[in-house]
């Protein structure tokens, strides 16, 4: 559906039920073509484009596919984007390489096939595409190389699988740090500037004040693990 002017956020089935088939939120930002966020996984990806065309969008106009990470939830479609439309896909240059060094581990855990297709990287900084300006943050915590997104214009942040409304995100998976993860909900805490947050799974968090309630949420979780003595 359409969020806001040029944002479309299509959520995943499952929200944040995490018992089932996991697939991940998908965002597309509306430029001179479209930049697409986190494609999901490859059964789901035919609903994403069914929902895309019904909002008046063209996927042949994805012209850039940008992963938060490089977890199967959110990355396994991207291949297909990139057959199908000639997409370019991009990861932070430390997840690349944690991908083709050891995430085989983490995809054959949960039965997908590793991806073996070369991705263009992405570091921290401005990045412009499709006439939109995006700041890339480097969020390590759920994975070493995730990024978090900020979109100026419409005041959005999107953070992947770094935190959830009311929950930070994993960090007891192969390439989470529980000390990495709470610098970086600390130092998204800390921006100015963000009404609006879209996370890897979950609802939209669409106001400031219910920016302002999460973090407290999330702070809250985490003062409770470092007294049990987690980190």
């Amino acid at each position: 559906m359409q969020l806001m002017a040029g944002v479309y956020f299509y959520s995943s089935p499952g929200g944040l039920d995490f018992s089932g088939e996991l697939c991940s939120n998908t965002i597309v930002l509306q430029g001179n073509k479209l930049v697409l966020i986190d494609p999901g996984t490859r059964l789901r990806l035919p609903e994403l484009l069914d929902r895309m065309v019904a909002d008046g969008l063209d996927p042949a106009d994805i012209e850039i596919v940008l992963l938060t990470h490089s977890h199967p939830d959110h990355l396994e479609a991207a291949p297909d984007l990139a057959d199908k439309f000639g997409s370019r896909l991009f990861l932070s240059r430390i997840e690349r390489d944690f991908l083709a060094e050891s995430a085989d581990v983490f995809f054959s855990h949960h039965a997908y096939p590793q991806p073996r297709i070369k991705f263009e990287v992405c570091d921290e900084g401005s990045l412009i595409v499709s006439a939109l300006e995006l700041k890339l943050l480097l969020t390590p915590g759920h994975s070493p190389g995730g990024l978090s997104i900020y979109f100026p214009q419409s005041k959005l942040l999107m953070t992947g699988d770094l935190f959830f409304p009311g929950a930070i995100g994993a960090i007891n998976i192969f390439g989470g740090n529980p000390l990495d993860m709470y610098k970086s909900v600390a130092r998204l805490r800390d921006m100015g500037g963000v009404e609006k947050v879209l996370c890897g799974h979950g609802p939209a968090i669409i106001d400031r004040d219910m920016v302002i309630q999460n973090y407290r949420a999330l702070f809250a979780e985490i003062a409770a693990k470092k007294a049990a003595g987690i980190i």
